[in-house]
């Protein structure tokens, strides 16, 4: 019994020390897992912020570019307007000026001698009513031409001023947006503890700057500080592609600045030739019936057909011949938005207005179609045929009845003069002067069948020394000029995408409630080699690091740039897209990204390697912009003034430019004054709710 009693005994302590053990475990755990919970809620709290305010600030971006689509859509309309008054008036003319048509030599000649009746007499009885229409109409559409152009010149001037004011204020808006979310995912508003450091306001500097003037930027300069970088097995010209967006020879400005006047904010002629060609265009396209083609006809006529076949033993011949006479009147006209010469380079840009001629003809059209086939047959072989010939041409006979021309433009000498500015008659397109494709008697108003009335417009007594702008009444230079707007870069109507925006987020680590903070102070590991590489996991540690508390110089390099010695960092990107799920081009396709098209929206995105590596500061962003100010109020408040001073003066000397003197001085004080309130405040307004938010 003592033996056993011994033995029982002995295990008592046994189980002290497995319990001690696992009250060890189990508040070490605990320490762990408290330790973890923090950190994970501290995490979450700064990457969903980051993400909020990232799409948030993309958010305002796709605002932005859907209101220059809706101004310039609005441009586009206006201009379309102007067209639609010179087409009136061009029309109008061209009734009015029958008897200048009708004094046609060959009219003159009696009708039936010996009666002196001739053909002049007898077109200009039946045409009366014509003629006192185009007379009552011209009067007040000429004195509407002379007023109306300038006034949509004045209102389009102003559309482009206000894009460059609401791309200001957006950029303010995406400030205050940023402060505001940051705000809004505190634990406790009363004590922030998020902030955006230096590196976060240095890429929205960034994304400012490459959206609005990529010229700053030099993409070999990037390439060259990703040398020394660690970017695993991928190619850097990869990643420079996913940065840039492009094409990685140079940084494509997104949004381009375009003025006849006031050069582009992207220094690029190639863009703003291309962007106003397709400004007209898309005027162009949107023109109404009316003012693209005034084609009507009226006549009669008959079509024969006559087949052949000549069956010549192997041999067989068939021919046909088609054969159709039209007789009658035919009316053309069509009004077009174009430069007096090619649209090729910055100077033909101011030549952009308003051209429009009319004209009418008489006589006949003799439609010949000629076919010729052989057929060989032989045994065994089979049959064989072959077109030896298959012709259709018209012969137009047209006698000149009516014709006039408009043109309004910024400036006489931008004018068209004679004939052949304008076309030579057989020209399918000479300048989209009425025609379709689908009516084979409307061929616009250079078909040869009108080649006399439009010769004859030229050499008739009555309109010396022509009606294509030589007299000023047939110019009217009240056009202001085409307007200032924003386009899209070439590159991006393809991606359909933006520049990546990215936000960089953090907080102090001092202020995340772990076992080491201050509020617990339980510290159990050595700080001074928690970064080696050859840590022995042997012990149990529960202090918190930063990778900003490394040894490297990235990582001191870090402290700077989020300007604090232990940070809980984070980044997030976003990116506006353009996707138009309303409607195609006519083969399927989707449509092209354009600021003429309000189907801009934001989204997350992946950051990509480059914006990584820069906040973690393997790049460091004086490699990339050489010069820039390492202080955030500083570096914000230099990125709004040049966006003023680049963008909204540029607008407002360009809008001043386009008011004839003496008024442009009266003008200019206020329009200047205006701007630079609107720029003080909204940059006013930034600069003092930022240095309320800096760390």
């Amino acid at each position: 019994m003592n033996s056993k009693n011994k033995q029982i005994q002995k295990q008592k302590g046994q189980a002290m020390l497995f319990g001690l053990l696992f009250l060890a475990v189990s508040i070490m755990t605990l320490l762990v897992l408290y330790n973890q919970g923090q950190l994970v809620k501290n995490r979450v709290q700064i990457e969903n912020a980051a993400d909020a305010a990232v799409y948030s600030q993309a958010k305002l971006a796709a605002r932005n570019q859907n209101f220059a689509a809706y101004t310039n859509r609005a441009m586009v309309a206006n201009e379309v307007s102007i067209g639609q008054m010179v087409a009136l008036l061009s029309w109008a003319k061209h009734y009015k000026q029958i008897s200048s048509f009708t004094n046609f030599p060959a009219y003159q000649v009696p009708i039936a001698p010996p009666s002196p009746v001739t053909m002049a007499q007898v077109l200009n009885a039946i045409t009366t009513p014509w003629v006192l229409m185009g007379t009552a109409v011209e009067a007040p559409t000429n004195v509407m031409v002379k007023k109306w152009p300038t006034v949509i010149s004045y209102f389009n001037g102003a559309l482009g001023l206000f894009q460059k004011v609401f791309a200001l204020s957006t950029l303010e808006a995406q400030v205050e947006m940023n402060l505001n979310v940051l705000e809004d995912y505190e634990f406790d508003p009363a004590e922030p503890e998020l902030y955006i450091p230096v590196v976060g306001w240095y890429f929205f500097t960034q994304n400012v700057l490459l959206t609005y003037f990529g010229d700053y930027f030099d993409i070999s300069d990037l390439k060259d500080a990703m040398a020394g970088t660690d970017t695993g097995n991928a190619d850097v010209d990869n990643l420079l592609m996913d940065f840039a967006g492009s094409d990685v020879g140079s940084f494509e400005t997104m949004i381009n600045d375009n003025s006849p006047r006031v050069a582009s904010g992207s220094g690029d002629e190639t863009n703003a030739v291309e962007s106003y060609q397709r400004y007209a265009a898309i005027v162009n396209r949107n023109r109404e019936a009316f003012t693209k083609d005034r084609h009507w006809d009226f006549g009669g006529g008959f079509n024969l057909n006559i087949p052949l076949t000549l069956p010549l033993g192997i041999v067989t011949l068939r021919i046909e011949l088609d054969l159709g006479v039209w007789s009658g009147i035919k009316n053309d006209g069509g009004t077009a938005y174009l430069a007096h010469d090619s649209l090729q380079s910055d100077g033909d840009i101011e030549k952009l207005g308003w051209a429009s001629i009319d004209v009418a003809s008489f006589g006949v059209e003799i439609d010949i179609g000629l076919f010729v086939n052989i057929e060989l047959c032989l045994p065994i072989i089979g049959c064989e045929n072959w077109t030896l010939l298959d012709v259709d041409f018209t012969i137009p006979i047209g006698l000149p009845l009516a014709g006039a021309t408009h043109q309004v433009v910024s400036d006489l000498t931008n004018s068209k003069k004679v004939l052949s500015d304008w076309g030579l008659p057989g020209m399918s397109d000479p300048g989209m002067y009425g025609g379709d494709d689908d009516d084979v008697r409307n061929s616009g108003a250079f078909d040869l069948f009108h080649a006399t009335d439009l010769l004859w417009g030229q050499a008739s007594p009555t309109l010396a020394p022509g009606m294509y702008g030589v007299k000023p009444t047939d110019v009217t230079d009240s056009y202001g000029a085409p307007p200032a707007f924003f386009s899209l870069g070439e590159s991006f109507q393809t991606s359909a995408r933006s520049y990546e925006f990215t936000i960089a987020v953090a907080k102090s680590l001092d202020d995340v409630e772990t076992t080491d903070s201050d509020t617990f102070n339980i510290s159990t590991g050595d700080s001074s080699d928690w970064d080696g590489t050859d840590i022995s996991y042997t012990r149990f540690d529960v202090e918190t690091h930063s990778r900003a508390q490394g040894d490297d110089f990235a990582a001191d390099y870090q402290q700077v740039i989020w300007a604090d010695e232990r940070p809980m960092m984070t980044i997030s990107s976003a990116e506006t897209y353009f996707s138009n799920a309303m409607q195609s081009n006519a083969d399927g396709s989707s449509e092209p990204a354009s600021l003429f098209s309000p189907f801009w929206d934001a989204r997350l995105r992946e950051p990509s390697p480059v914006a990584i590596l820069i906040a973690s500061g393997e790049i460091d962003w004086e490699a990339i912009f050489d010069g820039i100010s390492g202080s955030a109020t500083d570096l914000v408040e230099w990125m709004l003034n040049e966006v003023g001073d680049r963008l909204v003066d540029s607008g407002v000397d360009y809008l001043v430019s386009q008011v004839d003197a003496p008024f442009d001085s009266v003008i200019e004080p206020p329009i200047q004054d205006a701007a630079t309130e609107v720029k003080d405040v909204a940059i006013d307004a930034v600069m003092d709710q930022l240095e309320d938010f800096m760390p």
